[in-house]
């Protein structure tokens, strides 16, 4: 690890998907040089878990199961059912960590009704197995925000890529949610993140990289320079630190302890 490197998990990347497939090895290698320890990599359909779990063992990662709105389809009784069969077996695997990537996205509206009722599935099979849950919640926050209360989970979760505002994020906050917090900070045009992490306890937040990564490896920019994923997640560290006015090493800790948490890693 570099020196000046502070201890970092990515608490949603998805390391399974094919871009990463020539330069897995690589990256992974380049991200624990940065200061990496742990990172969760999220399921989005059915067809994608086998791979998911092959790499996650290859590379000792933790991951969720789950299914992306993205995903839903007709199916999706069937896939909740195979879902579960999964947590059973994997109910003693310390690598299965959490539920997701699930929840709700209007930009896809044509199969809302299957999202709406998949959704409400993965957060059943949540409270029932006790993880935590991994949402992706995209101009659908009220409709969230109404499930998540008809399903109160002990172990919370993380509303991934949260975007929005103090108002929301402190609805999702007494929900027992923490703010997935990704690369959009990082974007000078992006003006309500800023403020909502100005005025929020460190507790909050974990970090991620998502789908940020992807683009670097198209266009071939993971090198043996230390310009990779992790470089992403110490800017975020950086740029809350400077929000909030602390030191990078203090940010680093705090977020470092939510994700352990609410991973229980």
């Amino acid at each position: 690890m570099h020196s000046d490197a502070l201890k970092v998990i990515d608490s949603h990347i998805h390391l399974d998907f094919d871009e990463f497939d020539l330069q897995r090895e690589q990256l992974v290698g380049l991200m624990r040089l940065q200061g990496l320890e742990h990172l969760v990599i999220p399921g989005v359909s059915v067809e994608r878990w086998g791979k998911l779990i092959e790499i996650a063992k290859r590379y000792q990662c933790h991951y969720a199961l789950g299914i992306h709105p993205w995903y839903c389809n007709q199916n999706w009784q069937a896939d909740v059912s195979l879902l579960e069969q999964y947590l059973v077996a994997g109910r003693d695997e310390p690598s299965l960590v959490a539920i997701g990537e699930c929840g709700l996205d209007g930009f896809h509206r044509d199969n809302w009704q299957w999202q709406i009722s998949c959704f409400e599935a993965h957060l059943a099979l949540a409270q029932r197995y006790q993880l935590p849950i991994i949402i992706h919640s995209v101009k659908a926050h009220n409709e969230v925000l109404e499930l998540l209360k008809r399903y109160p989970l002990e172990k919370g979760g993380v509303i991934h890529g949260f975007y929005g505002g103090m108002q929301l994020a402190k609805r999702y906050l007494d929900m027992g949610m923490k703010l997935g917090i990704g690369d959009l900070l990082l974007d000078p045009n992006a003006k309500k993140l800023p403020e909502t992490i100005v005025n929020l306890p460190l507790t909050s937040f974990v970090i991620e990289t998502d789908l940020a990564l992807i683009s670097k490896v198209k266009k071939r920019e993971i090198t043996d320079e230390i310009n990779g994923s992790s470089l992403i997640l110490q800017l975020l560290i950086e740029k809350i630190a400077n929000l909030q006015k602390k030191s990078c090493v203090l940010v680093s800790e705090q977020v470092f302890q939510n994700t352990l948490q609410l991973f229980d890693l």
